[in-house]
């Protein structure tokens, strides 16, 4: 029985490597599930914080409910792209860079290109129990991901043709 408890110790140990994640690879995985189909790919809310995944499911409720009070010949109040790019195109090159950690906070930065136009967003990720999860995106552009849905939420949707 001695024996075994090394041995069960030692089968745990890479079940418990893979639970945890590092802010490189939660960043990678972001950007090519965001490249694969778009912001709406289920890929992506597990890579999310929960604060920030509660933000994207009321913006896209918030944005629901906009689209019902809104006249049939009327475009109502939403993002008009995904909300992790400021840009309204997705990037046709995207490169990761080294994180910089700080104990349970990590800046990694994202190098992007269309064309010739070149940026660098910084995305904020903290560790969530043993993964690393995105928390917030600042884009080179300007501005951040918390702050375009706190914008976004701030204006009331009213019925139309009232």
């Amino acid at each position: 029985m001695i024996r075994r408890l090394p041995i069960l110790a030692l089968l745990a140990i890479p079940a418990l490597a893979t639970a945890a994640s590092d802010p490189h690879e939660v960043a990678t995985r972001f950007y090519a599930a965001l490249q694969a189909s778009g912001p709406d790919q289920p890929a992506i809310a597990p890579l999310l914080g929960d604060a920030l995944r509660a933000a994207i499911d009321a913006q896209r409720a918030y944005e629901q409910a906009c689209t019902a009070l809104a006249a049939p010949d009327e475009k109502p109040h939403m993002l008009d792209q995904g909300p992790y790019l400021m840009a309204p195109d997705r990037p046709e090159a995207v490169k990761v860079g080294l994180p910089a950690t700080s104990g349970d906070a990590s800046w990694v930065p994202v190098e992007m290109a269309v064309g010739d136009y070149r940026w660098t967003d910084r995305v904020l990720l903290q560790r969530q129990d043993l993964d690393w999860k995105v928390m917030d995106i600042r884009w080179g552009q300007g501005g951040n991901l918390i702050g375009r849905l706190k914008q976004f939420s701030a204006f009331r949707c009213t019925a139309s043709g009232g």
